[in-house]
Parts: C-alpha cells; structure tokens; sequence
C-alpha cells in the first residue's frame, strides 16, 4: 500500500472541512449583519421601496421578485452588504469558472450543500423579513403568508445558484449527485434550486449576480 496517495486523500478532506468550517463562519457573519443593517435604517428602506416603481408579474416567480427587490437601490444595498462575508470568503476558495469538470463541479455543489444546511432556514426566514418589513411584499401584492415564504426561498436559492454559477456549476446534475453523498443533502431543496437555475440566464438574475460580484464571465 503507498503512502502519498493515501495522505493526499487526508490532506485533501481536511482542506474541505476547512472550507465548509469558513463558509459556515461566513453564512452566521452575513446574516447578523443583514439583521443590524435592516433594523438601523428600517425607515429608509421603506421609503425607498415606497418610491420604486418595480415591473408587476402575475405569475410572481424568482425573476419577478428579484426584479421587484431591484428596483428599491437600498434594498439590494442591504442584500450585498449583508451576504458580502459569504462572497467573499466563497471566491477565495473558488475562483471563477474554477469547477470545469463533473467531478470538480459535484466537489463544489457537495460544498455549497454542506456550508448552508444549517442557515438555509433562518436565511429564507431572514429574507422572508426583509422582504415584508422593507414593504416589497405589499409593493408586488403578495399578502399569502406561504407565498411570502415562497418568495423568500426563491431570493435564496437565486443567491446560492449564484454561488454555483461563479464557480463553474452550470447544470443541476451537479447537485443532484452531491446531495445523494451530503451528510446534510435531505435539507437542500433541488426543485428550488433548479428553478433558479433556470432563472439564472434572466438578466434581473445576471444583474443581481453581479451587482453580488458572481458575474460568471
């Protein structure tokens, strides 16, 4: 039996959790700052969401939320301010268009699974807020509490598709495999997830990416 390989594969597992245990950091760090932001200027906010004039859609799905969160500047201020940390600490692990094989892109969806399962509540719930306190919610006319939250997890997963298309992920398949080998892949939602990827060739959705810094090139 040799060695090398053996301590390649060790050193090679310890570099992920590394990752994972950064990105973890990184997901707390954005989401507290998400809340004290929204709370400090909850009035201006408002008043900027009052005086946006989003494009109403009946069908309210990703592409018409994100437009509808577009329109009020300060909103998606608050958004990029608040999710910077993730960014951030995302592109220094993965650099763009980094993942061009299939199993480089599962090792990144595998990652991106395994860092969020533990804020993709409170962060849905989080934007959920956002969203209702901010006004955009009675902007578009989405009084249905379970609709709010649909919209909320429809903000999220746009962010997280984001992640992955910066990195290279350009197809669902990629999570697909990695949820099946996840500890945590039953809580990471696919039909949420494939539906912003659909959504993400829209340009609302290529503009917020990169108004993010995810502009996949």
């Amino acid at each position: 039996m040799k060695l090398q390989p053996i301590l390649e594969g060790i050193l090679r597992e310890e570099e992920e959790k590394q990752a994972i245990s950064a990105l973890d950091q990184a997901m707390g760090t954005s989401f507290k700052t998400m809340g004290a932001e929204l709370e400090a200027n909850k009035e201006e906010l408002q008043q900027d969401v009052e005086q946006s004039n989003p494009e109403l859609n009946e069908a309210l799905g990703a592409v018409a939320i994100v437009g509808a969160v577009l329109a009020a500047p300060k909103v998606v201020e608050l958004i990029i301010k608040g999710f910077s940390a993730v960014v951030n600490t995302f592109k220094k692990i993965f650099k763009l268009n980094q993942a061009k094989t299939e199993e480089d892109q599962e090792k990144v969806a595998h990652t991106i699974i395994e860092f969020t399962h533990k804020w993709h509540k409170s962060y849905i719930k989080g934007l959920k807020w956002i969203l209702k306190v901010t006004g955009i919610f009675k902007k578009v006319g989405i009084k249905d509490e379970a609709q709010q939250l649909k919209a909320a997890e429809a903000i999220y997963y746009v962010l997280i598709a984001s992640l992955a298309v910066y990195s290279g992920v350009g197809a669902v398949s990629a999570f697909k495999g990695a949820v099946a080998g996840a500890s945590h892949g039953g809580s990471f939602s696919l039909a949420a997830f494939e539906t912003a990827m659909t959504s993400i060739k829209s340009s609302e959705v290529v503009e917020f990416a990169g108004k993010l810094g995810l502009k996949a090139a």
